[in-house]
């Protein structure tokens, strides 16, 4: 969703204050993407030295440093005269602090939760935009200064433009700038009347020129009007003319003396001023701030009227892609393609506005039922969906959108933005090209979600991770012959938290590479220890997630790990599932054969559950499939689930590699597979999930019988 950023003149770089490094390097190397230049400090005080011979362009801030707080670093900074525009970040969903923030300056509040890393080019960029533009309207607002200062003293010097008009009997006098104003020459023509000047006036602001002539003659009160007339060389032209009334002896209005000032250059640099702060650049469409002014109208008239007001957040599927592939001017008449479309879908009593990138907010007045509501969204969503055509290339493109409607989803415009925004990011988790309805449910679970993200990044310094270990058994002997290292969360809020609750967000926000390194530095550690503590040596097996495996490095990251432990590679055993595997079959090969060489065992998780070809898993170098657990629950009643196991267990013996059950909780069960030739199991009829301490008992005393 990242905003076209061509018009932006960067020199300086973007100072990131973070302490937690690792998330400082996503933010920079998020922000390089886009082309921007950064600086990593990591606390206050070195950023304070940095920023004594350096100006950023912008400063993105933790709110929580390790020396000091955001405030005190702002005001600190202020101290030292610097007043580069700053984000301030946080991990915390405080609205007081939002609100202090702001009251300090901040051009924005970023929230550290699960979209974080995806808004902040947006947020950044357009922070730079409209920093960029505040310079831009300074520097017209003060040649404006200038020049009306240089007026004003020609005007009192010169007497620029001015004129008299004898009530008593129609004489005229005219400088000749004014002469020059109207496009003329100076005296030609030679004699000038007033039913010729009005002659030159715009008919429809005459009117207003006459009476205030008039009435200024009949008080004898000066005048100040501004009105339009046709130069006779520029075209028409707006003036300003102020005069006072000279009365004669008896006291009745003989003379008018005035100025008539050319303010058109001023009026077209006032509409010029209000149009950027007001509407959009690229595709003249209110911005946010027309935006909040539009929807508070709008809610103050749905309340008189006891209407419904619906607000729309649309946010283009995959927009970037098509930036990055095509370019910024691709992108951006694609983004003028569509404003046009969402034009067509809204009334003119309607608003639609663009917020930035490639976001746009559809407020729909004088609603009566959430169905019309629908129609508009349905019909927004096929318009959308047609080609566009653009520089020879058919483009095909979707849209997310979220919806609130006032007032039940709120009563004043941040909360029902806030709440279409959750409810759009719904819609993009539901696969797209759809659109949702706000409703409490989804807030309480975007808040745990957004909870879930904020206490991750803090959880491993803070030791709430820790592993379990499921034996693995020979199920003829009972001998543990292996174990599995399964990850748990001692949650401070939420309490023990299993894999299912978080790995999926891990796998989101990156946060499974430390996460995963972390496991694997751990399980290695212990069964080292158990090992020197004279247990018989046994595998440990770890799962790797698909982003774990596609990193570049891998196999070097897992061999530090086995240095640094001291376990021998033949006593690790990795588990892949085949999604990850066959996601790029022919660099999977390359990445398990690296593995294999090392001597570490290679394991395909949760077999029979995803795709594989069977072409491909003849070459991959692995010496051990998993049955899922899927399979074994029902292997004693349903024919099919007996079927495929049965198969799994054949394929493996065929191709020479070994086969184990997981999830194994009935002798029945346990039986089955040993009929049929699958001797290794693991699962609650051998032993649930168990700490260290536990596990080091089995390995003392062995399984029950």
């Amino acid at each position: 969703m990242t905003e076209p950023q061509q018009d932006i003149a960067i020199t300086a770089p973007i100072l990131i204050i973070e302490d937690d490094v690792g998330f400082a390097s996503l933010m920079a190397s998020t922000l390089d993407e886009e082309g921007l230049t950064s600086h990593c400090t990591t606390n206050g005080n070195q950023a304070l030295e940095w920023l004594a011979s350096c100006a950023p362009s912008l400063i993105i801030l933790d709110y929580t440093l390790p020396d000091m707080t955001g405030a005190s670093f702002i005001e600190r900074l202020r101290d030292m005269g610097h007043t580069s525009p700053f984000i301030m970040v946080t991990g915390r969903d405080d609205s007081s602090l939002a609100v202090q923030m702001m009251k300090t300056g901040a051009y924005d509040y970023l929230l550290k939760d699960v979209s974080f890393l995806d808004r902040l080019p947006t947020v950044v960029i357009r922070a730079l935009h409209d920093v960029e533009t505040r310079d831009r309207l300074e520097r017209a607002k003060h040649s404006l200064r200038q020049s009306e200062s240089r007026l004003a003293r020609a005007q009192k010097i010169a007497r620029m433009g001015s004129w008299e008009w004898n009530i008593r009997n129609g004489d005229v006098y005219w400088s000749d700038e004014l002469y020059r104003i109207f496009g003329l020459t100076p005296g030609n023509p030679e004699k000038i009347s007033m039913d010729w000047v009005f002659g030159r006036v715009n008919p429809t602001d005459l009117p207003a020129l006459e009476k205030a002539l008039t009435l200024s003659a009949t008080t004898c009160q000066p005048f100040n009007i501004v009105y339009r007339i046709n130069s006779h060389s520029d075209g028409e032209i707006v003036v300003n003319s102020q005069g006072e009334v000279e009365c004669g002896e008896d006291g009745l209005p003989l003379l008018i003396s005035a100025t008539t000032l050319d303010i058109t250059a001023r009026i077209k640099a006032e509409s010029e001023i209000q149009q950027l702060i007001n509407y959009d650049t690229l595709t003249g469409l209110p911005n946010r701030n027309l935006l909040h002014d539009r929807l508070k109208l709008s809610i103050a008239q749905a309340a008189r009227e006891q209407h419904l007001v619906g607000i729309l957040i649309l946010d283009l599927d995959r927009f970037k892609g098509i930036n990055d592939t095509l370019g910024h001017r691709a992108g951006d008449n694609l983004l003028m393609t569509v404003s046009k479309r969402l034009a067509a879908c809204v009334r003119d009593s309607d608003t639609l506005a663009r917020l930035g990138g490639d976001e746009f907010v559809v407020v729909l007045n004088n609603v009566l039922n959430e169905e019309a509501i629908t129609i508009v969204a349905k019909k927004i969503l096929a318009i959308i969906s047609e080609p566009i055509y653009i520089d020879g290339h058919e483009i095909y493109i979707t849209v997310s959108i979220g919806i609130a409607v006032y007032p039940m989803n709120g009563e004043d415009s941040h909360t029902l933005l806030k709440h279409a925004d959750l409810a759009m990011y719904q819609a993009k988790e539901l696969d797209r090209n759809n659109f949702q309805f706000f409703s409490r449910e989804m807030n309480i679970k975007v808040l745990e979600r957004m909870m879930l993200e904020n206490s991750m990044r803090k959880a491993l310094e803070r030791g709430e991770f820790f592993l379990v270990y499921q034996p693995q058994v020979d199920a003829r002997s009972r001998r543990i012959v292996g174990m599995e290292a399964l990850l748990r969360w001692n949650h401070p809020d939420l309490g023990l938290l299993v894999p299912d609750r978080f790995i999926y967000l891990a796998e989101e926000t990156g946060f499974i590479i430390p996460i995963g390194e972390w496991v694997l530095r751990t399980a290695c550690r212990q069964n080292k220890r158990w090992q020197d503590m004279g247990y018989e040596p046994v595998r440990v097996a770890v799962n790797l997630s698909g982003k774990q495996f596609d990193q570049n490095q891998l196999d070097e990251s897992i061999a530090a790990i086995l240095m640094e432990t001291g376990l021998d590679p033949q006593w690790l055993e990795i588990e892949i599932t085949e999604s990850a595997i066959m996601k790029s079959p022919e660099l999977s090969i390359g990445m398990l054969r690296k593995l294999k060489d090392m001597g570490i065992t290679l394991a395909i998780d949760d077999f029979g559950t995803g795709y594989s070809s069977l072409s491909y898993l003849k070459h991959f170098p692995i010496r051990r499939l998993k049955i899922d657990r899927s399979f074994v629950r029902d292997i004693i009643t349903n024919p099919d689930d007996a079927a495929i196991a049965e198969i799994i267990i054949a394929m493996a013996h065929t191709l020479k590699l070994d086969v184990i059950a997981e999830g194994v909780e009935t002798r029945a069960q346990m039986e089955f597979l040993s009929f049929h030739n699958c001797v290794e199991m693991q699962g609650y009829l051998f032993s649930r999930p168990v700490r260290t301490d536990d596990f080091t008992e089995l390995l003392k005393k062995g399984l029950k019988p």
